[in-house]
């Protein structure tokens, strides 16, 4: 192993929180079936990502912020996807794509800090909490390894049981001198002396192509999927990961075919694409689901943007999703039909949606369920989401 080119980027984030995640993990697995979770933090455009542009309200509504049905990837005769999106069409040919819409968190609010909140612990209010995913881990059987390819830890994967995380924040050169002495340091440390390796092994198992920064405006998701891949795909590596993208908060300026958000909408999709090759033969065992805190307004504002709003749409993707699909009851977008006159009336709890693909991956019984989402259970698995 070549020290100054690991040491360089010291792993491309974070050797110095001693968060970096081990190349080989210690519990041998019983189950080689994975679960992705991409939050898009800002909230984006259900609407204009999943068009509804058979909803006889939808032009009237959105009136000269529509869609033409010509630039649409259409999945049935209600709804399209974004040109952005178009790649997409790949993976809902092969039958691994489900599209979900009309749907939201379990409380009311168009706040940021909340919304995220509330969909990372999985309860149904605000409220002090572990996060879904770590509870999850707690309650598998067999083979669990968490990580979070993020700067920080999500709210998702915090909780007692322990996790990695891995970034890949670039920290500079570091020569072989200071190398040298670090290492030193930390030998006769055994906890940092065992991070610090895993830290080189990692970074040997990256390897050093660009990184993004988590911030879907820059260009990176796709680099990062690609780093996330090469983790993921180890025979005994986490088979549990968190992943985040901030730049979806389209107060002004959204545009259409080509805007600003159809453009973060491409690079989403290219970054699912190259998870999905880069995966090779640990892609049938792999699920993904991409959801954001809230929606948009129906209606655009004054800026060519949308507001805060209340239900949206997201995806789920993998071989296990059984068949391609919309998962919606739809309430339709006229006036009358707006929840609080201004959004799209939800009809599909999140918990609901990832109470399905939990159970679809991992095959957990209603009890687990229950543990990973406290007091839900009324909120019954979404019907036909996975196969």
């Amino acid at each position: 192993m070549r020290r100054r080119d690991v040491v360089r980027s010291m792993c491309y984030g974070g050797l110095a929180t001693f968060v970096l995640p081990r190349v080989s993990f210690a519990q041998a697995g019983a189950t080689s079936n994975r679960l992705v979770f991409i939050l898009l933090r800002g909230g984006f455009d259900g609407l204009a990502a999943v068009v509804p542009y058979g909803d006889p309200d939808y032009r009237s509504l959105r009136d000269g912020f529509s869609y033409k049905e010509s630039e649409l990837v259409t999945l049935d005769d209600t709804f399209g996807l974004a040109p952005g999106l178009s790649q997409l069409r790949t993976l809902w040919d092969s039958n691994e794509l489900a599209v979900v819409h009309a749907m939201a968190i379990p409380h009311r609010t168009r706040s940021h800090f909340d919304g995220q909140a509330i969909l990372e612990t999985g309860l149904d209010r605000p409220g002090s909490s572990d996060g879904w995913l770590n509870r999850l881990l707690q309650v598998m059987s067999g083979h669990r390894a968490g990580i979070a390819i993020a700067a920080g830890m999500p709210l998702s994967l915090t909780g007692s049981y322990q996790v990695e995380s891995w970034s890949p924040t670039k920290l500079g050169v570091v020569d072989d001198g200071f190398l040298e002495r670090l290492a030193v340091l930390y030998r006769s440390d055994r906890t940092l002396a065992g991070r610090f390796e895993a830290a080189l092994q990692q970074q040997e198992l990256v390897g050093e192509e660009p990184m993004a920064r988590g911030n879907a405006r820059r260009g990176g998701i796709t680099p990062l999927m690609q780093a996330a891949a090469k983790i993921l795909r180890q025979e005994k590596g986490p088979n549990i990961a968190a992943m985040e993208f901030s730049g979806w908060d389209t107060h002004a300026n959204q545009g259409l075919a080509g805007g600003a958000l159809d453009r973060l909408l491409g690079q989403l999709a290219e970054g699912l694409m190259a998870f999905r090759t880069d995966m090779g033969p640990a892609w049938p065992n792999t699920t993904v689901v991409v959801m954001t805190e809230f929606g948009r307004t129906a209606r655009p504002n004054g800026t060519r943007g949308t507001d805060h709003g209340t239900a949206g749409a997201g995806f789920v993707l993998g071989t296990r999703v059984g068949r391609a699909h919309v998962v919606a009851d739809w309430p339709g977008v006229s006036s009358k039909a707006l929840f609080e006159g201004r959004d799209l009336k939800p009809t599909l709890d999140t918990r609901a949606v990832l109470k399905a693909a939990l159970a679809g991956t991992f095959d957990l019984t209603s009890a687990q369920l229950e543990r990973v989402f406290p007091g839900s259970s009324t909120v019954k698995p979404a019907v036909g989401l996975m196969s």
